[in-house]
């Protein structure tokens, strides 16, 4: 082979290695983008959930302007916590009777203002909700789905999800409604009676 042709065969040589390398580079920058928007997608996620103290605000407003959220029966000295939960129209002042916290790994829902958690009466259709004791041990552990629904985790068929009834609410006063708040069966239940969201309306006594 004459001089110039083993140049040639050199150069064509270096070319298809670094070729090969840019292409491993591009991969591997492709690959850590992917990860980082992965994660922070994820940590955006748990940040959302972890925030303490909000409404959880049904999002179809139905019959009721300012929407219904999931909310203690009673208010102040005259509160009832040992009277099932229900939803009523999401206050605008003080609302700590309506605050929740969604706890990590347990999945409870913590009601700060009272130290107590909602917990599933059963895990059947049509049972109501309570605030109890927080022990990890009843059915209080929930799952924040990404459809909206928040479903026990105890029901391993995930077939539950927290509704509040069909039909008009009940009215309470001139600025006030309010339904019943139940466990219903998901694919029975429609989608406006049961798809939630985590609000950021909570208010401070005193506010």
């Amino acid at each position: 082979m004459s001089r110039f042709m083993r140049l040639v065969a050199v150069a064509a040589s270096l070319v298809f290695v670094l070729s090969i390398a840019c292409a491993g580079e591009s991969d591997a920058e492709n690959e850590s983008k992917t990860a980082s928007t992965n994660n922070s997608a994820v940590e955006s996620s748990n940040t959302q959930e972890l925030q303490p103290n909000r409404l959880i605000k049904l999002i179809d407003p139905l019959d009721d302007p300012e929407h219904y959220c999931i909310d203690i029966r009673g208010w102040g000295t005259n509160v009832r916590l040992n009277d099932s939960l229900q939803a009523h129209t999401c206050k605008l002042s003080y609302n700590r009777d309506e605050q929740f916290t969604y706890k990590l790994p347990t999945g409870q829902l913590y009601s700060e203002e009272y130290d107590l958690c909602i917990q599933a009466e059963s895990l059947k259709d049509g049972s109501h909700l309570f605030l109890r004791e927080c022990d990890g041990i009843s059915p209080q552990g929930f799952k924040l789905e990404a459809d909206g629904t928040i479903r026990p985790i105890l029901n391993l068929d995930n077939t539950l999800c927290i509704a509040v009834e069909s039909g008009d609410g009940h009215v309470i006063n001139a600025i006030h409604k309010r339904r019943e708040l139940f466990i219903n069966t998901c694919t029975d239940t429609d989608a406006s009676l049961m798809t939630w969201s985590f609000s950021s309306g909570a208010i401070s006594p005193g506010s």
